[in-house]
């Protein structure tokens, strides 16, 4: 199990960028200890999200500015890794139905 965080002073296409790097890294390789796939990966889906909520309100970067800015990517649900979180979903639904019918 590893955690990354990134920390720095951000624009805002910026830092979108970065937390869709890490969303999509996360829904890819989060999910694979039970820990994880009951406790970590949602915990750090959510904490990922409130952390885009603060950078979208951040004001766009001024022309100009130094340093390159770092390219948008693909939106998180758009990335070919965000298919892995199907696996614990039908594995989640699949559990729930044998519980509801007796059969667990």
């Amino acid at each position: 199990m590893r955690f990354s965080s990134v920390s720095g002073p951000f624009c805002q296409p910026c830092g979108t960028s970065i937390f869709r790097d890490l969303s999509g890294k996360t829904l890819w390789q989060g999910w694979w200890s039970p820990l994880s796939l009951v406790l970590f990966t949602p915990a750090t889906l959510i904490v990922n999200r409130v952390a885009l909520a603060r950078l979208n309100k951040l004001p766009p970067p001024i022309p100009g500015q130094p340093g390159p800015q770092l390219m948008l990517g693909v939106p998180v649900l758009r990335r070919l890794s965000s298919l892995a979180a199907v696996v614990p979903l039908v594995w989640a639904i699949w559990m729930i139905a044998r519980i509801a019918n007796g059969t667990a």
